[in-house]
C-alpha cells in the first residue's frame, strides 16, 4: 500500500480526515490501486488514479461525465468524491459478489445483465467516444516506441479488423451509444440487483462491443456457449438476424485484439517504470495468450 498517496487523498475528505477508527484494505485492480474504505461505519471504495491512465485513452474530465450520469441513472456506484486532475475517486461500496462462471452461464443472469446494458444504452450520449480500431492503432504505436515486439502475423490480424470496421460502417442500425466497453466479469456486481463498476473506458460506442464482451467476460472466447450468446441476442433485439450475428462476431475479434493490444502496452509501460508489477499477472503473457486465441478462433 502507498501510504503516503492515501494519506494525502485521506486529509482531502472531510468526513475521512476527523474520522475515528478509519480501516483501509487493499482491492484488486490491474489499471490503478484500489482501496475499501471504512469510515464512521460505513464503507467506500477508493481508486487510486494510475500513471498510466493518458497512454491508455483514458480522460479523467470524461469519465466524470460518465460517473455522473451512471450513477444518477442508478448503474453505477454512488460517487462520493472525484479529485481532479489527478482523477482519485470515491463511491459507495456496493456489497454484493462477482458471479461465478457457473452462475453467469444461465439465462436468467444474461436477461437481467443485459437488461441493464440496454437501460446503459438508452441513456443521453455523452462527450467521451470510444473506438477500438482507434485504440488499436495507437496502442500499437505507443508499443513500439517502448520496444514491445508486435506478433509476427500483426499485418494479417489488421486487415481482419479492417473487414470489421467495414461491417460496422455498413450498419444501418443505431449501432452508437452509451457504452461501457469494459464488462469483463470483474466488473459486473450482483447485489440482487446488476451493477456495473469501472467506467474509465466508457463513452460513446459501439452496442455490439458490449455484447462481445459479455461473450468474453472471463477472459475467454468460450465464456458464453453458442446457445446463450443466442439468447443474449434475442433479450437484445428481439429477433435475431444473420446481420446480428456477422456483427456480434466481427466485434469478439475487436476484443480480443483490443485487450491484447492493452496488455503489450502496459507491459511497455511497465518495462519504463510506470506500472508497477503485479503479483500472479503478467501483461506480456495475457497479450500472447489472447492472440493465440485470436488466430483460433478468427
Amino acid at each position: 500500500m502507498d501510504r503516503t498517496k492515501v494519506n494525502e487523498i485521506i486529509k482531502k475528505i472531510p468526513e475521512w480526515r476527523d474520522a475515528d477508527n478509519l480501516q483501509i484494505e487493499p482491492l484488486e485492480g490491474l489499471t490503478n490501486t484500489n482501496y475499501s474504505v471504512t469510515a464512521n461505519r460505513k464503507r467506500f471504495v477508493l481508486r487510486v488514479s494510475g500513471q498510466n491512465t493518458e497512454r491508455l485513452g483514458i480522460n479523467r474530465n470524461h469519465e466524470f461525465e460518465v460517473l455522473k450520469a451512471v450513477s444518477d441513472a442508478g448503474i453505477g456506484a454512488p460517487v462520493e468524491h472525484y479529485l481532479l486532475p489527478e482523477g482519485h475517486l470515491v463511491t459507495k461500496y456496493i456489497d454484493g459478489h462477482h458471479l461465478t462462471l457457473d452462475e453467469y452461464r444461465t439465462p436468467e443472469s444474461i436477461q437481467r445483465i443485459v437488461s441493464t446494458v440496454k437501460r446503459l444504452h438508452k441513456l443521453p450520449l455523452v462527450s467521451a467516444t470510444f473506438s477500438p480500431f482507434h485504440r488499436v492503432e495507437r496502442y500499437s504505436e505507443q508499443a513500439q516506441m517502448m520496444s514491445v515486439p508486435l506478433p509476427h502475423d500483426f499485418d494479417l490480424m489488421c486487415k481482419k479488423m479492417e473487414k470489421v470496421e467495414k461491417e460496422q460502417t455498413d450498419d444501418k442500425y443505431p449501432w452508437q451509444r452509451f457504452c461501457h466497453n469494459d464488462l469483463f466479469c470483474v466488473n459486473v456486481i450482483d447485489n440482487g440487483k446488476i451493477w456495473f463498476i469501472d467506467w474509465e473506458f466508457s463513452g460513446v460506442g459501439d452496442i455490439y462491443y458490449d455484447l462481445a464482451t459479455l461473450t468474453y467476460a472471463y477472459d475467454s472466447p468460450k465464456t458464453l456457449p453458442h446457445n446463450l450468446q443466442e439468447y443474449m441476442l434475442a433479450c437484445y433485439f428481439g429477433n435475431v438476424s444473420e446481420e446480428n450475428w456477422i456483427r456480434l462476431e466481427g466485434m469478439k475479434y475487436m476484443v480480443m485484439f483490443f485487450t491484447a493490444m492493452w496488455g503489450l502496452l502496459q507491459q511497455g509501460m511497465q518495462n519504463e517504470g510506470h506500472v508497477q508489477e503485479i503479483e500472479g499477472f503478467n501483461f506480456l503473457e495475457y497479450a500472447n495468450v489472447t492472440f493465440e486465441e485470436m488466430r483460433k478462433n478468427f
